[in-house]
């Protein structure tokens, strides 16, 4: 370029420079001047270059605004009244306990029983006002207090003489006496704290309505200045605003505690209302003939000389605005409502409910896909405004606003301008909504939409704001709406008895309240849908690892570490759980889009690879693996993985070919604004850099892949959906299902409740029938005013649950969830070995979302088969896994075996189980039956008795009939609907048959698992007794003992163990006696004999009341409720009924092997059965309480005796007529075999003593020798050999090894060291 045209060109450039400043500044020129401008901009700045005369004309403009317009004389506030430092936030230690803080020290979190704080300014005279946001709904006092108040950990604010506060919690106020006052606060409630000292009032509003005054005559005058205080209890937190922004709900006449900075505002409304201008310039530039006339006047570079030109004005003003954007109040006041307005959202648009269009009910067009466009998104369809506008060109606007910002803003303006702006939209997005128009909320959201549609904004706040700075999943969060806001939605409520029986109220209407909600809520759930679609977006970067979709990612993943179990941060930093349910919603549903726009045309079952468990593509943080630990598996699986990995990378290089010849470049057209579909453009507000790499899309065609977007790329962006999806199942583990659970213990108490009126009403009639009093009919319908008060207000949350938590969507979220884990599982379990490489987490969330359908969530009628085939798939894995050796980590298979043991707890559960293939219910019988040793069995046994359950002696009884007219404390497990003792009878015939073919066939799975139950139930029933005899010894003391209340919980949870040992045993006898009684099997003998021992020992210790049990079940000591003698004598006898009367129906007579070892057992006692049938009428008087009176009541004087007579309605007579036979039976077998009658064991005893004791067995001096050891020549009696062999092959006495067991009397070889393998 030569000298001249370079000169042309700068002189051009002037020209131009000036015409647009011109344009741009002419209206404030004119009122500045008083004149038009004329000639180069009137003689301004006509001496210098126009570089520097644009920003001394931009510095003139702004100096005499500020002198001529900076604020008027009655909204200027005064500093007279206040002392304390410009800047107000809470002092910098809490006069009494304990807080956290934010950085601005605003946000306080209390981590004391009751902490207290000031804040660092006071005020004497004049009328001020703060405003605190709720960040926990619990106890709390706000109010103002002097400098005198002397706090303490049981006094707060208001508790002392001059202090004031009010308490939304318990709707009370506070001056030392508390009086009711105001409204019930919600978390997300702006709570306005006003002091009036001119006249001595203060008043408290709740969202901008006054609570009215809630003290009238407070201590003024010299000497008196207020501080703002607050008393929190532990766990609560509050954001609190002292001026720092401006404040929702300005009170008239009262001022903030911090100067708003006035001047600053008038600065920055025109520095913005220039840009603004300057982007419709932008925009529209060839819409103005007379610059596009200036513009063509150079020689060289016209096309882009007004860019440059625009660019180079837009940081002369952010020259000036940008240091204010760093000053959040600027930012809340300013620049927030000039983005709305460059975008067209007003809180007009966002009102209306009718009308709306279909892309926010959920549900996508018919043969369209659920993409949510920017006409939708900004509100300028006709479903929100009623105007058809045309969105695109306003976010064009505001991607155009935010172009000329980041281009014009230093990094700290930048960075600092964008965090307070998202913060001000997520304080705005939290408040309480006040009706389910979710006005407030949609605003915010959309906003924020408008924001990360910008792609270099969008990374900017993924990288610096997003998660770090801002707690975004806030955004996703939807919070109910207000009482006030319920009772117009749902002005008529409804509800019924959970078995139907009752109801109350309009379900028509109620019904339709909850459509209205949910479709509301729908709206809000598809605004935050969409941003997370934005955040997803995967083509916004050549590269992958600079997309959205990675930085989202990413921070995601350590948004889960820093929230899994072990890595907890500080408590102010940890997201509620009803915010953590909100994003898993929203995750999957994104997941569930981009899936099926991504890979649904591959035809992949959706499922988590086990490769990904193994390959360290994803970060696991330490968490617990099946098989233990990572590098312990690493180790001992090396050459697995190296195998698998070999097969991969050939993998790798076959898709990489396929790859390569199936990419084709392609001109999306017209840019998408949304982003995040693989393989659109950006639109508007991105880079034009890189935008030919960006172009790519996987279909056939031509071959070739453009540079900087390679093979691996593509694989990086399909495996970033599978990175998510495990990242959603870890979301769930952390904090979705508790949340769900606290849900349905809101469900369970208006259940109670329900109940509660039930029993009132049938109070009411009993007092009718019997003609009652009239007081006492007043009471009870006093009473039941109350409930029902209690039960709409329960009934309006519980229609809000309906339609924000318990809809057909959310239940299709979680059953969708199920069958992904399951089919990731079930692949993970193909692998062999790897198999141990699977996350703890995917077996915990399995067996959480099995609870949360079966609980929490009622079933689509149109969703019952598919619910009940994933029922049965579900089942089929615990039923193969829950004993599979290669899970080692304890926690997981306590959780699958209790998950199995939940599922047959209910019919329709253990109908899918019964509905599993033939094999597989083998197999899990053969898992359930194997030994007790060496293994957690209780669950495992439990399983057992629910097969049981409905068929044993007395053993059709929901909740022990001891238990149902006591009164008082629910014991331990009542409520637990997996705890088998509480669940309903739902016996289960074809199990009881597999376990009859599995014991019948299979000697070397009978003879353990049996030998093993008995061990087991001895050792529970002798803990047991042991324990009682504890209680027992220390309720007879003199002195005032406690017992400690563990060992309570020990000795019953021995008592459940030894009732359902015995109830097993009792199924096993009834189907399959000959284990026991045919002596021809291996072991039979043996084991009858231990059965009978146990038999009778319990019997013996159970049945009368001069015993240790007797005695603690007279104390009906808290606790201890369950134990009583109806279920375990009803177990007992049922096994002694069915033993006896199988021998009773022998053909041969003298074949009883049952009643033969029962009456050779020393310890048999015929009184114990005798007891079983006691006269009902009788009584037994309790032992003489000893005196002084222990810590514990003695038993009841004339306690009634135990006796199965006692229950008809839970044991028939056709039990009973058993019972009576058997002790017709046995009490003449004693009489007619010894002459003893009625002495049982006594006369067993007796006709044993004309032996030698020399020749009495030594191990158990009830039986004579009978056997002799070899090489060793020891002896005992055949009983106590065969026990002992079961467990070890070492001598009694001597420890050496025994090679051989001879019987003395047959002289025959009953055991051969060499068949120890077929003993066992």
């Amino acid at each position: 370029m030569t000298a001249t045209s370079a000169k042309n060109y700068q002189l051009a450039t002037e020209v131009l420079l000036e015409s647009i400043a011109r344009h741009l500044f002419e209206k404030d020129i004119r009122n500045y001047r008083g004149s038009r401008l004329e000639g180069r901009l009137d003689g301004l700045s006509r001496d210098l270059s126009y570089h520097n005369g644009v920003p001394k004309l931009i510095r003139d403009i702004l100096d005499y605004h500020k002198a001529h317009y900076g604020h008027s004389p009655k909204d200027q506030w005064k500093d007279e009244g206040r002392l304390g430092p410009a800047v107000v936030q809470f002092s910098g230690q809490g006069d009494v306990g304990n807080f956290s803080f934010n950085v601005d020290r605003l946000s306080i979190f209390s981590q004391g029983s009751f902490s207290t704080i000031r804040a660092n300014t006071c005020v004497f005279k004049g009328k001020w006002q703060y405003e605190i946001m709720l960040g926990t709904k619990g106890v709390m006092q706000v109010g103002w207090a002097t400098v005198n108040c002397r706090f303490s950990e049981e006094k707060g604010v208001g508790d002392t003489e001059d202090s004031y506060a009010y308490d939304g919690n318990r709707q009370r106020k506070w001056n030392v006496a508390t009086y009711r006052y105001g409204a019930v606060w919600q978390s997300g409630d702006i709570i306005s704290c006003t002091i009036d000292l001119d006249d001595g009032i203060v008043t408290f509003f709740r969202n901008g309505k006054s609570l009215g005054p809630a003290f009238t005559d407070i201590k003024i005058g010299p000497n008196v200045a207020y501080f703002p205080a607050l008393s929190l209890a532990l766990g609560e937190n509050l954001t609190a605003n002292f001026g720092a922004i401006p404040f929702r709900y300005p009170q008239p006449g009262f001022l903030p505690l911090q100067e708003p900075p006035s001047l600053d505002l008038v600065t920055a409304k025109f520095c913005i209302n220039w840009l603004t201008m300057l982007v419709d310039l932008a925009l529209n530039w060839h819409q103005h003939p007379e610059l596009v006339q200036v513009q063509g006047e150079g020689a060289w570079g016209g096309q882009s000389r007004h860019k440059t030109c625009l660019l180079l004005v837009a940081q002369h003003i952010a020259s000036h605005l940008g240091p204010l954007l760093t000053k959040a109040y600027v930012v809340e006041a300013c620049l927030r409502p000039a983005i709305a307005e460059i975008a067209g959202i007003t809180s007009e648009n966002v009102a209306s409910l009718p009308g709306q269009s279909h892309v926010f009910s959920g549900q996508s067009l018919p043969g369209h896909s659920q993409v949510f466009s920017s006409q939708v998104l900004l509100g300028q369809s006709q479903a929100f405004s009623g105007q058809p506008s045309p969105a695109v060109p306003s976010l064009a606007r505001a991607h155009k606003f935010f172009d000329f910002l980041m281009g014009s803003l230093e990094d700290h303006e930048l960075q600092q301008c964008v965090e307070d702006l998202i913060l001000c939209l997520l304080t705005e997005h939290k408040q309480a909504a006040e009706d389910v128009s979710f006005r407030g909320q949609k605003h915010s959201l959309r906003l924020l939409y408008t924001i990360l549609s910008h792609a270099r904004l969008r990374k900017f706040c993924l990288i610096h704001v997003l998660f770090d700075r801002i707690r975004f999943p806030s955004f996703l969060n939807i919070k109910m709406v207000d009482e006030e806001g319920l009772a117009k939605v749902v002005p008529k409520v409804w509800w019924a008895a959970k078995d139907g029986s009752d109801s109350y109220g309009d379900k028509e209407a109620y019904d339709a309240a909850c459509n209205v909600m949910l479709l509301a809520v729908q709206e809000v759930e598809a605004l935050q849908v969409s941003i997370l679609r934005l955040l997803m977006t995967a083509t916004d970067a050549p590269r992958y690892q600079d997309t959205s979709r990675a930085f989202f990612l990413a921070k995601f993943r350590s948004f889960l570490k820093d929230h899994a179990p072990g890595f907890r941060p500080q408590s102010v930093g940890y997201t509620p759980l009803p915010v953590i349910l909100c994003l898993f919603h929203r995750l999957f549903t994104v997941f569930q889009q981009l899936w099926a726009e991504e890979r649904a045309q591959s035809g992949e079952e959706v499922f988590v690879p086990p490769r990904m468990f193994y390959n360290s593509n994803l970060n696991y943080f330490d968490t617990h693996r099946l098989g233990g630990l990572e590098s312990h598996l690493v180790k001992t699986f090396h050459k697995e993985l190296e195998q698998n990995n070999h097969a991969k990378m050939m993998l790798d290089i076959d898709n990489a070919t396929a790859a390569s010849s199936g990419v084709t470049e392609m001109d999306l057209g017209q840019p998408s604004t949304s982003g995040a579909v693989l393989g659109n453009s950006l639109g508007a507000g991105e880079s034009s850099e890189g935008k030919d790499a960006r172009h790519v899309s996987l279909t056939s065609g031509a071959s070739g892949v453009k540079p900087g977007r390679g093979v691996g790329q593509c694989k990086d962006t399909q495996e970033s959906l599978l990175h998510l999806l495990d990242g959603i199942i870890l979301l769930y583990h952390i904090g979705a299902h508790k949340q769900l659970g606290k849900v349905a213990a809101q469900r369970d108490a208006m259940n109670d409740n329900i109940t509660h009126v039930q029993e009132i009403k049938k109070k009411i009639d009993y007092c009718h029938k019997n003609n009652m009093g009239q007081a006492i009919l007043d009471e009870l319908h006093g009473s039941e005013q109350v409930f029902i008060e209690r039960l709409k207000e329960q009934a309006r949350q519980q229609a809000w649950v309906t339609a924000a938590i318990h809809s057909t969507e959310k239940y299709s979220h979680l059953a969708s969830l199920t069958k992904i884990i399951l089919a990731s599982l079930k692949a993970a379990s193909a692998e062999g070995q790897l198999f141990g490489f699977v996350p703890d987490f995917y077996v915990d969330s399995l067996t959480e979302l099995c609870t949360s359908l079966r609980h929490y969530f009622t079933v689509p009628a149109h969703l019952e088969p598919s619910y009940k085939r994933l029922l049965t798939n579900v089942g089929e894995f615990l039923a193969l896994h829950f004993c599979d050796q290669r899970i080692v980590y304890a926690d997981s298979k306590d959780s699958l075996i209790q998950a199995l043991a939940g599922f047959v707890c209910h019919e329709v559960t253990l109908t899918a189980l019964e509905n599993m293939p033939l094999q597989s219910r083998i197999q899990m019988v053969k898992n359930l039956l194997q030994p007790y040793e060496n293994r957690a069995w209780a669950q495992n046994n439990w399983v057992l008795v629910r097969f049981w359950k409905g068929c044993g002696f007395g053993f059709r009884y929901t909740k022990s009939p001891h238990m149902t007219n006591k009164f008082g404390p629910k014991p331990p497990n009542s409520d637990n609907t997996n705890f088998p003792q509480s669940t309903a009878p739902c016996p289960s015939p074809v199990f009881q048959r597999h376990v009859v073919e599995v014991l019948e066939g299979n000697p070397d799975v009978s003879t353990p698992f049996l030998n093993s139950l008995l061990n087991q139930l001895n050792w529970a029933f002798s803990e047991f007794i042991g324990m009682l005899q504890e209680i027992q010894n220390a309720s007879n003391r003199p002195e005032r003992v406690f017992i400690d209340s563990r060992q309570l919980r020990i000795c019953a949870t021995c008592f459940d163990l030894a009732l359902a040992l015995l109830r097993v045993l009792e199924m096993v006898v009834t189907l399959a006696p000959q284990l026991f009684t045919d002596f021809s099997r291996s072991n039979a003998e043996f084991l009858l004999s231990r059965l009978c021992q146990l038999l009778c020992q319990v019997l013996n210790r159970v049945s009368g009341w001069c015993g240790c049990f007797g005695h603690v079940v007279g104390l009906e000591i808290p606790g201890l409720e369950t134990i009583h003698h109806y279920p375990i004598l009803t177990a007992a006898t049922g096994i002694l009924v069915t033993l006896i009367n199988h021998d009773l129906a022998q053909a041969n007579p003298t074949s009883q092997p049952a009643t033969q070892t029962l009456l050779n057992e020393p310890s048999f006692q015929i009184s114990s059965i005798r007891c079983l049938l006691e006269d009902p009428n009788a009584t037994q008087p309790s032992p003489p309480a000893p005196s002084p009176a222990p810590s514990h009541a003695t038993p009841t004087q004339n306690t009634p005796k135990f006796s199965l007579r006692n229950y008809p309605e839970d044991i028939n007579c056709e039990e009973i007529r058993k019972v009576k036979r058997v002790l017709a039976h046995l009490e003449s077998c004693t009489s007619g075999g010894q002459g003893e009658a009625g002495q049982g064991g006594e006369g067993q005893a007796a006709g044993r003593t004309e032996q030698d004791d020399e020749s009495l067995c030594t191990i158990c001096y009830a039986y004579p020798y009978s056997v002799v050891f070899s090489p060793c020549r020891h002896f005992s009696c055949r009983a106590c050999v065969t026990q002992h062999l079961m467990n070890r092959t070492e001598c009694f006495f001597c420890k050496v090894k025994i090679q051989e067991v001879t019987d003395l009397s047959s002289e025959t070889i009953i055991y051969r060291a060499s068949d120890t393998s077929e003993q066992k």
